[in-house]
Formats: structure tokens, sequence, C-alpha cells
């Protein structure tokens, strides 16, 4: 088996950056090891009593719904950040590489310019 020791770690303090609760306990984020790479997943924290199964949106539960929009936010995180990331099915997503380095700074001219821009669309 590859050893992704840093890769791990990396993506771990990027998450932990970004306000992902990484720690182990209830939150239900894992990180984990596999072959070939880091593997990012959400799993509901169990409840200590069965609670009334809500209406399904869209055929899904809500836990489903909730694995979705976390799994979206970490991918986000972590391609923003420079990170290879792709669908693992059940698993969550696979990260297969870390950020390259920093690209160069552009130059002070065309940052000024970039405060000009104005979004197609305005949400207000």
């Amino acid at each position: 088996m590859v050893d992704h020791r840093e890769l791990f770690e990396d993506v771990t303090a990027t998450l932990a950056r970004a306000g992902f609760d990484t720690g182990q306990g209830l939150s239900g984020l894992r990180i984990g090891h596999r072959p070939q790479g880091v593997v990012v997943g959400w799993t509901p924290a169990p409840t200590p009593a069965p609670a009334p199964s809500p209406v399904p949106v869209d055929g899904q539960s809500p836990d489903e719904g909730i694995r979705a929009a976390v799994s979206g936010a970490v991918a986000v995180v972590l391609r923003e950040s420079g990170y290879q990331v792709a669908e693992a099915g059940r698993d969550g997503l696979l990260v297969t590489s870390g950020p390259g380095p920093a690209p160069a700074a552009a130059p002070a001219a065309a940052r000024a310019d970039e405060g000009d821009v104005v979004p197609e669309q305005w949400w207000g």
C-alpha cells in the first residue's frame, strides 16, 4: 500500500482551516487512507434513540441530502486549494494529489483592474 501520510495531513489541515471539524468525534467527517490517495467522506452521527423518519425529498433521505452538501463543500474547498478530487462512490471523495507551487503574482496593473469587474448578476 502506498503511504499518503503527507497528503493525508495536508488535506486534514486544509479542511480544518476551512472550518470543518476534522477531529474524531460526532462531526461525521472522516478522512482516510486508500492505495490511490486520501478519501474524504461523511457519515451521519449515531442518534441515541430512533427518530421518526421524515418523508424523503426527491426520493432521498435527509442524510443523503446532508451527505451531498458536505461532499460538495469539501470538494470545492479542496479543488480551490489545488487538490485533484474525484468521486469515490459511497466512500466519498478521492483526493489524489496536493496543491502545486503558488502561481506567480499578477502585475500590479492587472490587480488594480480586478476591482472594476462587475459581476453579471447582483443579488440584493
